[in-house]
């Protein structure tokens, strides 16, 4: 049961990115919705908890050790494709959790960009050195705190009655409709999330775990979509919308949210940077703890990338290229029973 406890955390760690705990995802993804993001967390839910319990199920029976090993199996000669894009997204998505780190140590944590891209980078190559083991001890260590912390100001901040959620505009390729948009969250946030739970050692068995984490997942989302359904228009335009609600609500508790986006973007880089070490390490000659220090070396110069549009673009072009995955995965593994 440990075991599936620390793969559920580990999990939870690698999803509640920056885009999640600064609220971004959720205003762009959910509060567009209206009244209808409600339904659209819940479908959520029940969409990532089966994907993320169906993914590490079959990791676990093909013994994968990388996402290399796993689109092998489910797209056989499309799997070059999916193998390349995520990579890409993969460097992109560690790139821009150190620049957010940085910028969250500078305007809150009164040190530079470059100390605060440090220290999630730092603590993320930490861990990958140690491998499965690093991983799991980072999560264990850091995302109790982070759900503690998260839970504790959503309610503290629970409206007194029931209030109306606003729709607002959408951005990028965000739409509006409940369904379309639970089912881009899902597959874009289960890029990460296979990346994860198919390169984790196996020993640790996690199906159930991976379930429970998604649960969690959308159960926090809910209660950060009823907090966040307060502020105002101009409030939820804001770059981290949740940060501003804590510093105009309850601006003591400022620093200590502030603390609870730079793990958040500390365990996701760490989840980037793992799959990423994992998947490279098989070309011979490097090794994955080399790879992890390359990495970190190129991406250290870049943490000037933006996040906003990222979140609003970039990530539902992965929601849209990761249903074409599932729909391949689907199809071929229906087809082997």
């Amino acid at each position: 049961m440990l075991s599936e406890l620390i793969v559920a955390l580990t999990l939870i760690g690698t999803l509640v990115g920056a885009g999640f705990a600064s609220g971004q995802e959720l205003v762009q993804f959910f509060l567009t919705l209206g009244n209808k993001a409600p339904q659209a967390i819940v479908l959520m839910g029940v969409l990532l908890s089966i994907e993320a319990f169906m993914v590490r199920s079959l990791a676990l029976r093909w013994r994968t050790s990388s996402y290399h090993d796993f689109f092998i199996n489910v797209l056989g000669n499309w799997y070059l494709i999916a193998d390349i894009i995520i990579t890409a997204f993969l460097f992109g998505g560690f790139c821009i959790m150190l620049a957010g780190a940085g910028s969250v140590a500078k305007h809150y944590l009164g040190l530079t960009s470059f100390i605060g891209s440090l220290i999630c980078g730092g603590l993320a190559l930490i861990a990958c050195l140690g491998r499965g083991r690093g991983i799991f001890t980072l999560n264990f260590l850091l995302v109790p705190v982070m759900l503690v912390i998260i839970i504790m100001i959503g309610c503290k901040n629970l409206p007194s009655s029931q209030i109306s959620i606003m729709e607002i505009p959408a951005k990028g390729l965000v739409t509006t409709n409940w369904i379309i948009n639970a089912f881009l969250y899902v597959t874009y946030n289960m890029v990460t999330g296979m990346v994860l739970l198919t390169s984790l050692p196996s020993s640790k068995n996690g199906a159930i775990g991976a379930a429970i984490g998604s649960i969690v997942l959308a159960a926090l989302a809910f209660l950060l979509i009823i907090v966040l359904s307060q502020l105002s228009l101009e409030g939820l335009q804001k770059e981290l919308p949740l940060l501003y609600f804590v510093s105009e609500f309850q601006p003591n508790l400022k620093n200590l949210y502030a603390i609870v986006l730079l793990l958040a973007m500390i365990t996701t880089a760490t989840g980037d940077l793992y799959g990423l070490a994992e998947r490279l390490g098989k070309i011979p000659h490097l090794t994955p703890q080399l790879v992890a220090i390359i990495l970190l070396l190129i991406a250290l110069p870049l943490t000037n990338l933006g996040f906003t549009s990222l979140i609003a673009w970039i990530y539902p072009v992965f929601g849209y290229l990761g249903l074409f995955v599932v729909i391949l995965s689907l199809k071929r593994i229906l087809g082997n029973i």
